[in-house]
């Protein structure tokens, strides 16, 4: 049986508290990204500017790889949290990466971000979309590597993969 350092329960609990707001942020944003697939299936513009939430700073978890991909002349979307853990308020352009093929191909497509410059106080957080439209330059099924960052946040550096999918034979 391990033995717990004494006064850990508080810091247990914020721990416990902090991971629960993760998964309540992550089905919040499962939703919203259902949401905005549907809108598109039914031709609404997906790009809707969402207000900054505030809430405490979730318990660290691995990065996800956001992968937007879609047939040729599709679009491909997708979204991510970013979430200000310094004590200071930080304002920054969202960057991206070029995206690059397994064999070093560089991939000429632009990424559509909203919001493109994040501003947040402390512990807030705002959902970040992307968007590309996939063209026929990208090979189907070729996984075109980049990432999506907001300088002077840390831990907000996510793995982007472009990727074209083969036409459907409907």
């Amino acid at each position: 049986m391990v033995e717990l350092p004494r006064g850990s329960g508080p810091l247990l609990r914020r721990v416990a508290d902090a991971n629960l707001r993760y998964y309540e942020a992550l089905g919040k944003l499962t939703i919203d990204y259902v949401r905005t697939l549907r809108g598109l299936a039914d031709g609404i513009d997906p790009v809707v500017p969402l207000p900054p939430q505030s809430a405490p700073a979730p318990a660290a978890a691995p990065t996800p790889t956001l992968v937007l991909e879609a047939e040729a002349g599709g679009i491909g979307i997708g979204a991510f949290m970013v979430q200000n853990l310094l004590e200071e308020r930080v304002s920054a352009p969202v960057s991206v990466s070029p995206f690059v093929a397994p064999d070093g191909r560089e991939a000429a497509l632009t990424l559509s971000l909203d919001p493109e410059v994040v501003t947040l106080e402390p512990g807030e957080q705002v959902l970040v979309r992307a968007a590309v439209r996939i063209d026929e330059g990208l090979e189907v099924g070729v996984g075109y590597r980049g990432e999506i960052g907001v300088p002077g946040l840390t831990g907000t550096r996510v793995p982007v993969v472009l990727r074209r999918r083969e036409a459907s034979a409907a």
